[in-house]
């Protein structure tokens, strides 16, 4: 079980994943070693899985972000889902439920690059058919749950 101080190191990770276990110590009022500890154990218990950047992908040449739905052959579901794992142009993965079997995230640098992709992609052995959205806004990615209001109200987070 996690308790508030584990909240506070996790809430401050989250605004500064660069942050020094010294930093964070300081701020919340725990000794360095204390903090360094905790997320140890954090880790151990799969809370954290890591410390990644942030990348802006227009910054490198990737203008356009595609939420593209796939609608797959029922007996190929498992199949065709292992593929659009390893694809290097797939940035977000999700198997969901409703009338698409998956949605994946990706970027490309033009409508051409899109085009490109996409043809691809349909064309691949398994996949009955897709649905492409372009996103027109800033995608928004930040995990914003508050844990520990959470907690108090009695959802049982770990």
């Amino acid at each position: 079980m996690i308790d508030e101080t584990d909240i506070k190191i996790i809430d401050y990770l989250r605004e500064d994943g660069r942050a020094s276990f010294s930093e964070i110590a300081d701020d919340i009022g725990l000794a360095t070693s204390t903090v360094a500890g905790r997320v140890q154990k954090l880790e151990e218990k799969g809370v954290i899985t890591g410390f990644r950047p942030v990348i802006d992908y227009e910054e490198l040449g990737f203008e356009l972000t595609a939420m593209i739905d796939i609608r797959a052959e029922s007996q190929k579901i498992v199949e065709t889902a292992e593929k659009l794992k390893q694809n290097e142009r797939v940035i977000s993965f999700f198997e969901v439920t409703g009338e698409t079997d998956m949605i994946i995230i990706s970027r490309f640098a033009d409508r051409e690059d899109m085009n490109s992709f996409l043809k691809t992609l349909q064309s691949t052995d398994g996949i009955k058919s897709t649905e492409t959205n372009v996103v027109l806004t800033e995608p928004r990615f930040e995990d914003n749950i508050d844990i520990k209001d959470l907690l108090d109200r009695g959802v049982d987070v770990l």
